[in-house]
């Protein structure tokens, strides 16, 4: 029979292998601290060589009126993800830095495309800006997770992180 100080020390060593390897099977077991959200590609609506894949709504800070508004569609025949991120902030006395991430990923959970973006919102302010992806390995795509998270670190928080998912891409 295990005793509970055994019990405890192969809980740690689980969760210690679980954190080395990644918690899921895609890019997403990087980015520490989002709140994400799935999108299937047959969830997205086609017309012609686009799809329209659902819209991304999600707080990113869950008390506050704070949000983040992310569409993507993808262009099949000039392989380009576009995405659009909207933040707006309604709270009137809270700033903060916010972190989004979007990650594309095939059928084998590698990373196709990866969007990062750390802004600093001011209280009462909207800001929307639109991305272009090229990628040959678009028409792989089968998944695309978007995760959003308050950057308490501030300005700079997970670039190098983005930059590490960047240079390993799956074309």
């Amino acid at each position: 029979m295990l005793r509970a100080s055994s019990l405890a020390t192969l809980a740690a060593t689980f969760l210690s292998f679980g954190a080395a390897q990644g918690v899921f099977a895609d890019g997403r077991s990087d980015w520490n601290g989002y709140a994400w959200q799935k999108i299937d590609i047959a969830d997205c609506t086609p017309s012609g060589s686009l799809l329209q894949c659902p819209l991304y709504h999600q707080k990113w800070d869950w008390k506050r009126n704070q949000w983040v508004d992310i569409s993507v569609t993808l262009d099949l025949d000039r392989g380009v993800l576009n995405l659009t991120q909207r933040l707006t902030d309604n709270d009137p006395r809270d700033d903060d830095y916010v972190c989004v991430t979007a990650l594309a990923v095939d059928a084998g959970g590698a990373n196709v495309v990866a969007h990062h973006q750390n802004w600093h919102m001011a209280s009462g302010l909207v800001e929307e800006k639109a991305f272009s992806y090229a990628s040959g390995g678009l028409d792989a795509v089968t998944t695309i997770h978007i995760g959003s998270k308050q950057c308490r670190e501030g300005a700079g928080q997970d670039d190098a992180l983005y930059a590490r998912v960047l240079a390993g891409l799956h074309p």
